[in-house]
């Protein structure tokens, strides 16, 4: 029989809920002081205002559960932050409550970085509830709250997991393709991030399809810089490290931000529902990577004719508001710098993906 401590005055993260616009809510667990009504099992949290919790001694398993997380939602993505030495793994699950009854847990994804073990979401899973694609968890009506579960496992005493963050975003899917309108207050115009440019298809052997690891290697190498540690790999090197062997691809959303976070970052998925929104991150120096998509002739100047769904990054603004990019989609490293048309650019993110990003940057 599992044993759980319910946590009370254990400094060892925060319930942080901002509900961002009508249609987004965003729960983070990653610094300060309290996770109230969380269950720990065999888990030791380290004390302190951040998050960092690793099995207890003479222990190989262990788990997180949080406690009800309230939001109503139809759609989440969940993120994680962590370590997973060789011999290590974590498997993130989730369940929602509809109606007062809770669901199933589903399992989001097994993380690990230890090349003799295999990384892997878990598409297929589909009931009277919702299904699981990939890295997003699709309901068939609202649910009212969401509860996370980490296990820990580890096949040698002494060598742990460790968790340091987690998030979730829930959203409303049928507000998704909706711009939430603001006026921008313009303090991000003129701004261009010195991120690094990265093409994707200079690499021959599968670059047309390494968008997403090539974003997340250019904020990766921005930090770097930013903070004076090497954090980058190599594009190559990055699509190993967060390779799906389900999805067969290295364009897992929560695996990429994972990997990031692996760098001893804080790394998350959110949904933005404007570029204002996103000007906000611009001004304190926080490039983003977003996901979009368009059609041939709806985003001129595009490195690409069109896409079902391409990952770029957004690096600043010029002076008239229009979005500066790096397009790792540019045949070379050189070319991958694009001004695109704010409106056009606008409507391929938010439409496309309901406002997807990455956000990536120092831990607090």
């Amino acid at each position: 029989m599992k044993y759980f401590l319910t946590v009370a005055l254990l400094a060892f993260g925060v319930l942080g809920l901002a509900a961002q616009t009508p249609r987004v809510t965003l729960w983070t667990g990653f610094d300060a002081a309290l996770l109230k009504g969380a269950k720990l099992n065999n888990l030791t949290a380290k004390s302190g205002s951040s998050l960092e919790l690793r099995l207890s001694s003479n222990q190989k398993i262990g788990s997180l559960e949080t406690a009800a997380i309230k939001a109503r939602f139809d759609t989440m993505v969940l993120s994680f932050n962590g370590l997973t030495p060789d011999k290590t793994n974590v498997l993130l699950e989730a369940r929602v409550q509809m109606a007062g009854v809770w669901s199933k847990y589903y399992r989001m994804g097994l993380w690990t970085t230890d090349p003799n073990q295999t990384r892997r979401s878990f598409d297929g899973q589909r009931d009277a509830n919702g299904t699981v694609e990939t890295d997003t968890l699709s309901l068939s009506k609202t649910a009212d709250a969401l509860q996370i579960k980490v296990s820990f496992s580890s096949s040698v005493l002494g060598v742990t997991p460790t968790l340091t963050g987690l998030a979730a975003v829930m959203s409303d899917a049928k507000q998704h393709d909706k711009v939430v309108a603001s006026s921008s207050n313009k303090r991000a115009w003129g701004t261009d991030l010195a991120v690094p440019m990265r093409s994707q298809m200079i690499y021959p052997n599968g670059g047309r399809v390494w968008c997403s690891p090539t974003s997340t290697t250019m904020l990766l190498e921005y930090w770097s810089a930013k903070l004076g540690r090497n954090l980058a790999d190599s594009v190559p090197e990055a699509v190993k490290n967060v390779w799906d062997s389900t999805y067969d691809g290295a364009g897992n959303w929560s695996f990429n931000v994972a990997y990031a976070g692996s760098k001893g970052l804080r790394a998350y998925v959110n949904r933005l529902s404007s570029l204002t929104e996103a000007e906000k991150f611009i001004a304190r120096g926080v490039p983003l990577v977003l996901s979009v998509a368009w059609e041939v002739g709806t985003l001129d100047g595009a490195a690409l004719p069109s896409s079902n769904g391409h990952l770029l990054v957004l690096r600043g603004f010029a002076k008239n508001g229009d979005p500066i990019v790096n397009d790792p989609a540019a045949p070379t490293d050189a070319e991958v710098q694009r001004v695109y048309k704010r409106t056009q650019f606008e409507k391929a993110w938010i439409q496309a993906s309901g406002g997807i990003v990455y956000v990536i940057e120092p831990r607090r």
